[in-house]
């Protein structure tokens, strides 16, 4: 938008905007009062800004609304880096049961360098999903708890999330404290009637977090879906996947993705694999390993590593973290991460 912000005479009956900025002549009479007559109005058009620079926060879940009173560890919000063309798409990330968001810093750090704002989203994890369904004899129990912590309906007796507590107000109320606090940032972007957008959303999870990016891509059309080590919702006592898994969904399978480690022994690569095909990915081909290879794997949306985690983590099972927890991911001899050309794949392209 242009804009006037002042005038000077320039010359032989011309005004000219006094300051910087791009100067664009319209013809017509000048403003009452001017000091000459009947000249040129010149019109400035300030300088574009400066992109904000890339800024790591930690913003307090209770600090976005004073209902959230559980899983108040912080969220971790980053900017995308200047140096990079804004992509105008959101990567927010899941941790696993009993994660938090500052454990997976180095893909939201990744997702920033590409262009992509980041966060790292806290929400009600204490028990597993699987853990809470095992001895349920509710045959949609997965999905009942899964949805209870996305919307805050009362779905499911096992279960209790509050509106405010679910996924899908805590990120609006996120999106909207940094949007009101750093507008330039470009946050409220991804805000649509104060709910987020999710057509411009990559949603990403670990573990139980990843179980929650695929329930969340069967209701709603995310930009991507990416699931790490997961999901692994699996219906005991039977052959069968959890009911929600089989449902048909929203989210097309070409825009869904997983990676896992062929020895997690949390959820195995058997129970990732035979889920992945349930959701569809399977018809981009078979499952893939990134160890020695380059993207695009074959056009594969089902990668695998066999690549040794970490010999450092601490983490209760560094197979199943290594895909994308800090501790456990293992590193380059430069010390960048081992699967950051994986997620730049997955995530970012």
């Amino acid at each position: 938008m242009q804009r006037i912000v002042g005038w000077c005479i320039v010359g032989a009956g011309l005004l000219s905007a006094c300051g910087g900025g791009s100067v664009v002549s319209i013809q017509g009479a000048a403003p009452a009062g001017s000091p000459v007559g009947n000249p040129s109005l010149v019109v400035v058009t300030p300088p574009t800004p400066a992109a904000p620079a890339m800024v790591e926060r930690e913003v307090a879940p209770a600090a976005t609304d004073p209902a959230i009173s559980t899983a108040l560890e912080p969220h971790i919000a980053i900017n995308p880096s200047p140096a990079v063309t804004a992509r105008g798409r959101l990567f927010v990330h899941l941790p696993g049961t009993g994660g938090i968001p500052s454990r997976s810093r180095l893909i939201l750090r990744t997702a920033a360098s590409r262009g992509v704002h980041a966060i790292g989203l806290n929400y009600p994890n204490d028990r597993a999903v699987g853990e809470l369904c095992n001895d349920s004899p509710e045959p949609d129990c997965h999905g009942q708890v899964r949805g209870e912590v996305f919307t805050g309906e009362d779905l499911s007796p096992l279960v209790s999330v509050a509106p405010a507590e679910s996924i899908t107000s805590r990120l609006a109320r996120l999106l909207a404290t940094l949007h009101a606090q750093f507008p330039a940032e470009g946050w409220g972007q991804y805000l649509a009637g104060g709910e987020p957008d999710w057509s411009r959303i990559r949603i990403a999870g670990h573990s139980q977090g990843g179980g929650h990016a695929a329930y969340i891509a069967k209701r709603k059309s995310v930009d991507r879906a990416i699931y790490f080590s997961s999901p692994g919702d699996w219906r005991s006592g039977t052959a069968l996947p959890a009911r929600w898994v089989l449902e048909p969904g929203i989210t097309p399978a070409a825009r869904q993705f997983g990676f896992t480690h062929l020895q997690d022994p949390l959820v195995t690569y058997a129970t990732a694999a035979a889920i992945w095909q349930a959701l569809g990915l399977g018809a981009f081909g078979s499952p893939a390993t990134v160890d020695g290879a380059a993207a695009p794997y074959g056009g594969s949306h089902q990668l695998v590593t066999d690549a040794a985690p970490n010999p450092t983590a601490t983490t209760v099972s560094p197979f199943h973290g290594a895909p994308v927890v800090d501790a456990a991911t293992p590193r380059t001899s430069s010390g960048t991460p081992l699967f950051e050309p994986v997620w730049i794949h997955l995530c970012f392209d």
